[in-house]
């Protein structure tokens, strides 16, 4: 009978034990790791564990939460180092390749400036040396042209002058026979009548090209000559010779004048061709090195259309990496957070028992 009492209260200093221990965590609620504690107690004491094991136990317990709050702690600052190293290489990256995508980009404007006002130039450059060649072969037909016109006036003057020395030499050979007083001859009269004629076609061949000055002596020429052909008067003969020998030396002054003229022509024209030449080496070289650098540049243009592709996707990928350890960063944040806040109540849930016991200790 006496054992069973024992028991009973035994029983009854357990139930009393828990309800209290259940009431002390109350605030608690259904807090898993209370229930464990609990438990733990519970088996403690039906097991016949002494209070003060039970409480070295706890304490062990609160020693090793405590220790492992530390080490989240350790590893929690370590991570956010970590992160905030990370995430600095990441804006370090995101901010080069943003400049380096400025800076193609205004590289890629400045080249298509440049390539925009090439063009102009090479358009410009090419009419230029479309306009050269055509005033290159406009000099080189305009000294042709005036090659083949001296050659045929500078004929003409000399035939002339040939003409006017054979008529001076058939007029002085009559004055020297005395023609005026014999009868002429058959051959005489054919001799003036074809000087006559002559002298009229020199005259119609000069009209083109002769001073006017020397043109009004052929006719007088001509009068004398066909007055001639049918007797000598030696006022008229004398006459005649005198309107040669002025006509001689008309003639040679404008054969003299036009062989000047032509000189100046030509060097003029010369000087006009080797300008040309000049103009067009230099367009020449202008265009090919135009040329050159719209290739240069277009080749570039080029380049900077896949380093823009490269940028912009490195941009894109690394503000993606950014936002990516942002979210990671604030999900590591919020898990400690939690983790601390439940290791904090785990601690509390152990110091409330080892109050307890404490105090049963007391008793």
């Amino acid at each position: 009978m006496k054992h069973i009492l024992v028991l009973a209260l035994i029983a009854l200093t357990y139930a009393t034990t828990i309800t209290e221990m259940s009431e002390r965590l109350s605030q608690y609620g259904d807090h898993p790791f209370g229930k464990s504690m609990v438990n733990l107690i519970s088996v403690n004491m039906k097991t016949g564990g002494s209070l003060n094991e039970l409480k070295q136990l706890l304490q062990q317990i609160k020693d090793e939460l405590i220790a492992l709050t530390q080490l989240q702690d350790q590893e929690n600052a370590t991570f956010t180092r970590r992160s905030q190293v990370d995430l600095a290489k990441l804006q370090a990256t995101l901010e080069q390749a943003e400049s380096d995508l400025d800076n193609q980009r205004q590289e890629q404007s400045s080249l298509n400036s440049e390539l925009t006002t090439l063009q102009t130039r090479v358009k410009e450059d090419q009419a230029a040396l479309d306009r050269n060649s055509r005033g290159s072969g406009d000099a080189q037909s305009r000294l042709d042209a005036e090659n083949a016109d001296f050659a045929t006036k500078y004929s003409d003057y000399s035939d002339a002058i040939l003409a006017c020395k054979e008529a001076q030499r058939l007029l002085m050979n009559l004055r020297g026979e005395g023609a005026s007083l014999i009868q002429l001859t058959q051959d005489t009269k054919s001799n003036l009548l074809q000087t006559k004629e002559n002298f009229q076609k020199i005259k119609e061949i000069l009209e083109a090209h002769t001073k006017k000055s020397s043109l009004t002596l052929f006719q007088p020429i001509i009068e004398g000559l066909a007055e001639m052909t049918t007797k000598v008067n030696p006022e008229t003969l004398n006459n005649v010779l005198s309107l040669v020998a002025r006509l001689i030396t008309a003639l040679q002054e404008g054969q003299d004048q036009l062989e000047s003229n032509h000189k100046t022509q030509v060097e003029n024209l010369t000087r006009l061709g080797d300008d040309l030449r000049n103009e067009k080496q230099t367009l020449q070289v202008s265009l090919a090195t135009a040329n050159n650098r719209l290739k240069e540049i277009q080749s570039r243009l080029n380049e900077l259309d896949g380093l823009i592709n490269i940028s912009n996707a490195l941009v894109e990928v690394t503000q993606l990496n950014i936002q990516d350890a942002i979210q990671i960063n604030e999900l590591e944040d919020s898990e400690y957070s939690n983790q601390k806040v439940s290791r904090q109540t785990e601690i509390d849930i152990v110091d409330r028992l080892i109050e307890y016991i404490n105090s049963k200790l007391s008793e």
